[in-house]
């Protein structure tokens, strides 16, 4: 139920609205009348005003005019005036509104100017709106990221054809607006995994440039980079592993676009894959041990092709001595400050299938499922064997600096801490200076701690069952 004063508002924009009778246009003044009627109103009266134009199908009407460039209807606004509207709008109305406004101006064109209107009240909505409404505006616009629909803009000598969704690519934006915010992971969450990699895929903003020669595609990857600052400030890390998934697949499937006979050109190929990569790196940073611990249960990326993916893509620019952060990180915990004994034995008890629980060594199977995820990546760069051991031993070599440098066990020297770390180390080193270990065997070799006295594995059963069992499951199953 409309109040007087929000009633006398619809009623007023419905009649600057009127374009019934002949020659009865929409006018620029009218429009804006409009635009000055709903900025003296309240956040709460906008609200429902708004909420009863769209009610009565005025929305559309609205925006309609708003840009409408047309000699005989000459009431659009123009980019200034169109952005005054939207940054008032952000800051007044609640996330379901502000969608229906964005509904209202992309059904004005379903090319670039479609696009861009989506696009620049997403931008208003990132700065303007409260962190609260941006989550709901992102539930609120969820359903139609997955649409892919392309949108199309044409120069003088040629086309360029966008493989980004409106509604994807302004929920991303929306999404990088919540770095920091402890509404970040809720905006993150509202996403299915499909909804996720359509977000993923419009910041990437692939293009199909057609003229008179020879097509090119080409991507601009800078609003990936935002995404990724974003997700690493949440704190839980099985979002971050869902949204390190969705990242992964995008990185995947620029690697695979590839010419025939020469066309398309493919244009910054190599610099994409790497801002993918290291946006991808950001989330791993941001808590490591959780990150691969959730990669390695999680029904949806146990098989390690994420993981392998990445670890591929470090290869391909260089940065494999990142691995070797990563695994020692795996065995020392975030702060390599951990006693890799005692860390590789900790215990999570799991829910199982008959109501009971059951105890999980996670940070072995982590281990167990870098190690095979890596080695994995590998084979997928290349099928050198040379090369294979080559970037093992650069990743190894970076696992034993890092871990050398470790402060645990303080000053003191036979603590068990300190004994872990030194019989980590011996493991490492021992992986690295066996010239007849295959390049699988050295990085497993060296994952586990090794008595440098009897030269055995100096882990229990369970220990080398949990890792055993990811290495294999990745083993089998990974498809970097």
């Amino acid at each position: 139920m409309v109040s007087p004063v929000q009633q006398a508002a619809v009623d007023y924009i419905k009649g600057k609205l009127d374009s019934s009778g002949m020659f009865n246009t929409v006018s620029h003044g009218e429009m804006n009348d409009i635009r000055s009627k709903l900025q003296g109103l309240s956040a709460t009266d906008a609200d429902a005003v708004i909420d009863e134009l769209q009610n009565q199908g005025q929305l559309e009407k609205l925006a309609s005019e708003a840009v409408d460039g047309d000699w005989f209807g000459n009431g659009g606004y123009s980019a200034d005036e169109r952005r005054d509207l939207f940054t008032d709008l952000a800051k007044k109305l609640d996330g379901q509104s502000l969608a229906a406004v964005s509904d209202a101006f992309a059904k004005t064109d379903g090319g670039a100017d479609g696009h861009k209107r989506v696009t620049e009240l997403a931008d208003a909505v990132a700065t303007h709106a409260s962190s609260y409404d941006k989550v709901k505006y992102v539930e609120a616009m969820k359903d139609k990221v997955t649409d892919g629909a392309n949108w199309t803009e044409s120069h003088v000598f040629s086309t360029s054809s966008h493989k980004s969704d409106a509604e994807a690519a302004a929920v991303g934006k929306v999404l990088t607006s919540l770095e920091g915010s402890v509404y970040a992971a809720d905006g993150f969450k509202a996403l299915n995994s499909e909804q996720l990699r359509a977000v993923m895929s419009a910041s990437i903003d692939e293009t199909m440039t057609s003229s008179m020669g020879t097509p090119s595609v080409g991507w601009n990857a800078e609003s990936f980079t935002g995404l990724m600052d974003s997700a690493a400030s949440i704190s839980d890390p099985d979002l971050k592993a869902r949204i390190f998934d969705a990242g992964a697949d995008t990185l995947r499937g620029v690697r695979e676009t590839k010419g025939f006979a020469g066309q398309p050109i493919i244009t910054g190929k190599d610099e994409t894959m790497k801002t993918i990569t290291d946006g991808l790196t950001k989330i791993l940073d941001s808590d490591t041990t959780g990150v691969i611990r959730e990669l390695a249960y999680n029904s949806e990326t146990i098989d390690g092709s994420d993981m392998g993916t990445y670890s591929r893509a470090l290869m391909e620019s260089g940065q494999e001595k990142k691995l070797g952060e990563i695994m020692a990180k795996l065995q020392l915990g975030n702060g390599l400050n951990q006693d890799p004994a005692k860390r590789l034995d900790e215990v999570t008890q799991v829910r199982v299938a008959n109501g009971g629980s059951q105890e999980r060594r996670e940070n072995a199977g982590a281990l167990g499922y870098f190690v095979g995820a890596a080695y994995a990546g590998a084979q997928s760069w290349s099928t050198d064997v040379k090369k294979q051991q080559e970037v093992m031993t650069s990743v190894l070599d970076s696992a034993l600096s890092i871990i050398d440098k470790a402060k645990i066990g303080g000053n003191a020297v036979g603590t068990a801490a300190s004994v872990g770390k030194e019989w980590t180390h011996y493991a490492v080193r021992w992986a690295l200076e066996d010239p007849g270990l295959a390049p699988a065997q050295r990085l497993e070799r060296g994952a586990l701690p090794v008595d440098p006295q009897t030269k055995e594995l100096a882990v229990g059963d369970d220990i080398r069952n949990a890792f055993n069992t990811s290495l294999s499951t990745v083993q089998r199953t990974g498809k970097p």
